[in-house]
């Protein structure tokens, strides 16, 4: 990937998240009162993979289902954390993959950003399945499926979402939501057993944080 792409790439993480950090931060002043609040909400992450291009090929046989091939792929993960802590961190990339679970009942949703595309198809909102990440080659493959209603955490990737991309195409950058939710016989006071589900950045995973989610797929 060139450095032009590579700059590109990285000053749009940043102004997604001072977006995104801008929005809670209004969001949180208006819900706040004098009182200070009794508990503190884990920190949100957001991961960027980046590659110099990649491939989004039907699987046959299966509607809405692709493979997502990634050429050229960086070999970490850049994880960004909001505000107030700004953590960020390289994650190596399958030390990321291993801890963040790809759970095909309940996937992650990521967006796919391709760097020079039209503008009618350069940003789609998917749900992540199956990584597999061949450091030698510098490949990283997952299965997607292109969401209908785009979920991604940041809500300017809804906005712009195409709902197709084109089959071939050059530098891109994969924005991941953070851990999702997950359905586990936990001790605790979720009703369901749905439990939310934090990116512990020292160890690269996603552990229980000890909140309950609005849903979860069983």
């Amino acid at each position: 990937m060139s450095k032009k792409a590579i700059a590109a790439i990285a000053l749009l993480a940043m102004a997604i998240l001072t977006v995104g950090c801008g929005v809670l931060a209004e969001e949180t002043e208006e819900l706040q009162t004098d009182e200070v609040l009794d508990e503190e909400k884990p920190v949100t992450f957001m991961f960027v993979q980046t590659a110099a291009s990649g491939t989004l090929v039907p699987v046959d046989g299966v509607e809405n289902l692709y493979t997502l091939t990634l050429v050229g792929v960086a070999p970490q993960t850049i994880a960004f954390s909001d505000r107030p802590e700004r953590i960020v961190v390289q994650a190596p990339m399958q030390q990321f993959l291993d801890g963040l679970g790809f759970s095909p009942e309940n996937p992650p949703n990521a967006a796919i950003e391709i760097l020079e595309a039209d503008e009618e198809e350069d940003v789609a909102v998917v749900a992540l399945f199956d990584p597999v990440y061949d450091n030698e080659s510098q490949t990283l493959q997952y299965n997607v499926s292109i969401l209908e209603e785009p979920n991604h955490s940041y809500a300017i990737f809804n906005e712009r979402h195409d709902g197709s991309l084109p089959e071939t195409f050059g530098a891109v950058a994969l924005f991941i939501d953070d851990c999702p939710c997950v359905w586990k016989p936990l001790e605790g006071s979720c009703d369901s057993n749905c439990y939310s589900f934090s990116w512990e950045w020292l160890k690269f995973n996603c552990e229980p944080d000890g909140y309950c989610c609005d849903k979860c797929y069983i």
